[in-house]
């Protein structure tokens, strides 16, 4: 394989997943492929690309890449895998090109020989979190982060955006639940796979790269300052926008972080809720919240 040791986000869509995922490709010695997995190989009739339609060629399986296909898949032949790492590989290398990506420290320009040393950084997204036994059949050495929220805000989030699972708390609640069953799981049953929540990433996100760059392998000493993303969320006057230019990135020292993230930005989301809504979510997803140290009314 052209990527060795991947380290793979798997996540909720709507989840607040870039703040982890900018965390982990702050370090040098890690790079992603510019887009998420399902975006690279997207086969549907808005934007097919070529590479989903040969990702289901050669897998033989034309929900391999669905989003919202939480089962987990069957295996696949060695040329299926040598393809997606290709595909991968060569997203990764995009990165010299990229306005923002390009800079591995504040001001500083990785090389083509540093991207393509450097590991490889996927987000998963939804039902692509059940290509985990895939990946590791492709990758001795993957690491994977499984990051999960309170179902309420998440809730809230798919809501806004109308996704297919929001249509009422019994959808959303039976696909939080599938998915958060998988990723106990693969925490339980896989020492390569790691759980963290969202809302203790946002409370403290130098801890948290010093534990994520840990179970990665990544020398924390190699970074002096956090890079991120900044994107529209959920003020407390209930406005979805940022204080920063949409899009861009910014370089912040360690004591600057709480000028980037909102702590409370759950509290702001969940109030946008139907108090009917919230309550009957929390009935539904009861289970995984008790499991997961979240809210149970």
């Amino acid at each position: 394989m052209k990527n060795n040791g991947p380290i793979i986000l798997n996540c909720f869509s709507r989840g607040g997943s870039n703040i982890l995922w900018n965390i982990l490709l702050t370090h040098p010695d890690a790079c992603s492929p510019i887009e998420e997995t399902l975006q690279i190989f997207r086969f549907d009739a808005r934007a097919p690309r070529w590479s989903g339609f040969q990702a289901i060629l050669r897998t033989q399986q034309p929900r391999f890449f669905d989003q919202w296909n939480l089962t987990l898949r069957g295996p696949i032949a060695a040329a299926a895998q040598a393809y997606i790492d290709s595909v991968l590989f060569d997203w990764k290398m995009k990165t010299v090109q990229d306005d923002e990506m390009r800079y591995k420290a504040e001001g500083i320009l990785y090389t083509p020989a540093e991207v393509a040393a450097a590991r490889l950084v996927l987000k998963n997204n939804n039902g692509l979190a059940f290509l985990a036994d895939s990946f590791r059949a492709m990758y001795p050495g993957v690491t994977f982060l499984a990051l999960v929220r309170d179902p309420l805000p998440l809730y809230e989030s798919h809501k806004r955006h109308k996704t297919p699972v929001s249509a009422a708390p019994e959808t959303f609640a039976a696909f939080y639940n599938t998915m958060i069953a998988h990723m106990q799981a693969q925490s339980t049953r896989h020492p390569d796979s790691h759980l963290l929540r969202f809302e203790d990433v946002l409370a403290d996100p130098l801890a948290t790269a010093r534990q994520v760059y840990a179970w990665c392998g990544l020398d924390i000493n190699k970074v002096t300052k956090l890079r991120f993303k900044a994107k529209p969320h959920t003020q407390a006057d209930g406005s979805h926008r940022t204080d920063y230019q949409e899009g861009r990135h910014y370089w912040f020292a360690f004591n600057e972080l709480e000028a980037m993230l909102d702590p409370e930005v759950n509290q702001h989301q969940v109030s946008k809720l139907p108090p009917a809504e919230a309550q009957r979510l929390r009935a539904l997803t009861r289970e995984a919240c008790q499991a997961l140290g979240y809210p149970l009314t």
